[in-house]
């Protein structure tokens, strides 16, 4: 997919750039022998598939290692051992520094990301003066859209940061830029979904391009992230009301849970936002989570399934606890659990007893999908054309459960909701029970807060979400995170050795392995590289001038 954008990088190449030599004029010319926007975008089609981009290149280098690393390892869903990977070690113990590849890898694809959109929403407007109104608009609306979603994931994994606009304007100064409080990029964010609630296109999600729906999704996250719960709670019921959108694997649905996260769940009517990769692209353009997460390397049929990752005996044992085995099976490789849709050729996959991720005794199963063949050639080494989800509508129920939950305990922004605090509200419950129903868990007549984010773990395990539940569950932007820290404390992240075939590999050992962390450990630095080329990031955070 070609980028016909003028080309502008985001503040962290800026400054890696910059550090290496780079002339100033270099960050304003567009790429040689493309098509300039002035010349290009003159048709609807033109205009339409501007966006294209946004939805997957720029993303690559948080999708895979940083994405799960940052979510799941973090979050004490994932386990690896020290050494296995350098992406990864440092996550699995809270030791991720500024010179740490993961950190910086997230840093620079969300700029780029935002940079994308930046270049679109400065050019697209001028250069397209012949398309209808409603086109342009509707692309500068998933520009607004995919720039609040790389902020999204900056400030909860950073914290302060700076906010971009426009990066041409910063190359004389680019040694003088400041990061920007929480509150001021949370606010940024929200101003740029409304936008995008305005322009967006309704009813198109299932297209792969996020529709108005998808920006009121999302809102109604950011505002349960604020602890804006009214707010959260009007636009989840917007969602809700739309009928856009609904949950797979219900009754007499050909699509599961499990094939939700394979390629024929793509764009499914769960799919609010996701990226949309291509195979056929090769590494970089495609979805790499299958190659670094399949338990064994047999199963991707392209010699890769590095089994980097293997699930923690804590989530095991909660999936346990609830019963779940719809959702584990869509999220855990057991041993013996049998995929007819992996090596359908040979009448499908059946995961070998011995199995043991990173001394789990199981495997990760989420976005793992199998050989080319299985997946009609749209599959090869370290490259599937699987979506990554950003936001499917699971979350928009349990949004609206939690906000109603969060109004009535009366807990106010900076304060987290106490974990014990429980609602028997018939809407919240309708809500929560869905999902319990889809997971096969039998539906209750209330449920307290702690409930609700055990439910959230089983939901979204290996979907990189979990660990943004542990940090604001002591609320909005607070610096002390005593119930996320208890949380991280009591999870079981050790490991587990022996195991004869005589009895089936259950004869294990196990052992525990519980981790500390500290308050300032919620938030990772700012990578070396860019606060050596840009002292002022390190500086206290100025107000963004709205």
């Amino acid at each position: 997919m070609k980028q016909y954008t003028k080309y502008i990088i985001g503040i962290g190449l800026i400054i890696s750039a910059i550090g290496t030599g780079c002339k100033k004029d270099f960050f304003n010319r567009p790429p040689e022998n493309q098509p300039t926007v002035g010349t290009y975008y003159k048709t609807v089609a033109q205009v339409a598939s501007s966006t294209n981009i946004l939805y997957a290149a720029p993303w690559f280098g948080l999708n895979g290692k940083a994405f799960l690393a940052l979510g799941d390892l973090q979050g004490g869903n994932a386990r690896c051992y020290v050494g296995t990977d350098p992406a990864f070690g440092a996550f699995s113990n809270f030791s991720a520094g500024n010179t740490t590849g993961g950190v910086q890898s997230a840093w620079n694809s969300l700029f780029t990301v935002i940079a994308q959109s930046n270049a679109l929403l400065s050019n697209l407007p001028g250069a397209a003066a012949s398309i209808p109104e409603a086109t342009v608009n509707n692309a500068l609306g998933e520009a607004h859209l995919m720039r609040a979603i790389a902020y999204f994931y900056l400030v909860r994994i950073f914290g302060n940061v700076p906010i971009i606009t426009n990066p041409t304007a910063l190359v004389s100064s680019f040694d003088t830029v400041h990061t920007n409080p929480v509150k001021d990029v949370y606010k940024f964010i929200v101003n740029d979904l409304k936008f995008a609630e305005e322009n967006c296109t309704a009813g198109v999600a299932s297209s792969g391009h996020a529709s108005s729906g998808s920006a009121s999704g999302l809102l109604a996250k950011v505002y349960l992230y604020m602890q804006d719960y009214a707010n959260a709670q009007v636009q989840a019921e917007k969602v809700i009301n739309s009928g856009e959108f609904g949950l797979v694997g219900m009754s007499g649905d050909p699509i599961s849970f499990t094939n939700m996260f394979e390629l024929v769940g793509n764009n499914c009517k769960e799919s609010m936002i996701a990226l949309q990769w291509n195979s056929n692209g090769g590494y970089g353009f495609a979805n790499q989570i299958q190659s670094v997460i399949a338990p064994v390397n047999d199963i991707t049929g392209t010699g890769d399934g590095y089994a980097e990752l293997g699930p923690t005996y804590s989530l095991q044992a909660a999936f346990t606890a609830a019963g779940d085995s719809i959702r584990r099976h869509g999220t855990i490789m057991d041993p013996g659990a049998y995929y007819p849709e992996i090596h359908k050729t040979s009448g499908g996959y059946t995961v070998p007893l011995n199995v043991n991720a990173q001394g789990t005794h199981a495997g990760l199963k989420k976005y793992v999908v199998g050989t080319p063949d299985d997946n009609g050639g749209k599959a090869a080494t370290q490259a599937t054309s699987n979506n990554t989800y950003i936001l499917r509508y699971a979350d928009i129920l349990l949004i609206e459960a939690e906000a109603i939950l969060g109004k009535q305990a009366g807990t106010t922004a900076g304060k987290g909701i106490d974990t014990s605090a429980t609602t028997s509200d018939a809407t919240a419950l309708q809500y929560f029970n869905m999902i319990r129903r889809r997971a096969g868990e039998t539906p209750v007549l209330s449920f307290s807060y702690r409930d609700l984010l055990k439910e959230r773990r089983l939901e979204f395990a290996g979907e990189a979400d979990y660990w943004y539940d542990i940090t604001r569950v002591d609320g909005f932007d607070s610096p002390t995170h005593p119930v996320g820290r208890a949380i991280v404390l009591s999870q079981n992240v050790g490991d587990a050795s022996g195991g004869t075939a005589i009895n089936n590999y259950k004869d294990f050992t196990l052992y525990t392995q519980y981790l500390s962390i500290t308050d300032a450990q919620f938030l990772l630095p700012i990578p070396q590289t860019d606060a050596e080329a840009d002292p002022a990031l390190l500086l206290p955070p100025v107000p963004y001038h709205f």
